[in-house]
This record gives C-alpha cells, sequence and structure tokens, in this order.
C-alpha cells in the first residue's frame, strides 16, 4: 500500500503541471507532499487508533472515528499545501478549507476500511473528493459573482 500516496500523488502532480505551475519542480513538490500525506495519515492513524486514544475514556467505537477524522484532515492539508506551494491559485483560504474539511469527513469511513478489512473503501472516496476539491480550486478565480452588490 505504500505506492497508494505516490500514485496519487502522480494525479495532484498532473494537475499542478496541467492547471498551475508548469514546471518539473512543482509537479515534483506535489508528488512528494502528497505521498508525505499519505505517509502522515495513515500512520497517525494508527498511532491514535493503537496508542494515543487508549487511555481516553471513549467507546472502542469512537475511536476509530476520531483516528480517521484527524488523519483524513491532517493528509487533505498536506497535499494541499504541496499543490499550493507553486500554485497561486490554490493558494487561498478557501481551497484549504474545503480540502481539510473533505479529508476530515471522508476520513470518517476508517471504521469501514477496518471492519471490511478493504482499504479502497476510505481510498478511492477520499482521493476523488480531494482531487475534485483540487480541480475546484484550480479552475477559482478572484471575481465577484455576477449579481453581486456594486456588480
Amino acid at each position: 500500500m505504500i505506492l497508494t500516496g505516490v500514485w496519487f500523488g502522480a494525479v495532484v502532480g498532473f494537475g499542478v503541471w496541467k492547471w498551475g505551475h508548469r514546471s518539473w519542480i512543482a509537479v515534483a513538490i506535489a508528488v512528494a507532499a502528497t505521498w508525505v500525506a499519505w505517509e502522515l495519515a495513515v500512520n497517525l492513524a494508527m498511532q491514535l487508533d493503537s496508542n494515543w486514544l487508549k487511555p481516553v475514556a471513549l467507546s472502542e467505537g469512537v475511536k476509530p472515528y476520531l483516528s480517521g477524522f484527524a488523519a483524513g484532515a491532517v493528509g487533505a492539508f498536506v497535499t494541499w499545501a504541496g499543490a499550493a506551494w507553486l500554485t497561486p491559485a490554490l493558494r487561498r483560504r478557501q481551497p484549504a478549507i474545503t480540502m481539510v474539511t473533505i479529508g476530515a469527513l471522508f476520513g470518517l469511513l476508517l471504521p469501514l476500511t477496518n471492519n471490511y478489512d478493504s482499504p479502497a473503501l476510505l481510498l478511492l472516496p477520499w482521493q476523488i473528493a480531494i482531487a475534485a476539491a483540487l480541480g475546484f480550486g484550480f479552475s477559482a478565480r478572484h471575481r465577484p459573482l455576477s449579481g453581486a452588490a456594486g456588480t
């Protein structure tokens, strides 16, 4: 499963190349950041679920949801940061908030992954949602909405 971050990183890197900054350095940063995001998210979820939340007085059913929520948010944030580093359209508050929120919410699928022993139940929806959020971020422009006051 270690290559999952690399493959998704290639998708993010392609987006950076196509709609962001056309440089191999930008692509390499996006791929590396996405891979790091994957590793951080997986390891954070394991640490939270197995160690850090053990002494907390929560039901065992809640702990995987908290772990997935936090890991999904961290993975999304690092993915956004890597893509936004050299992509001006992403360096705004709204794409960052959108990606972290989506990552956290889709991270709530972690218990399904554990129960059915299939990482695809979390990875595919999470990656699709994050890729869509990135796509919306790439296409966003700094212009007022039509019909807004003063336009």
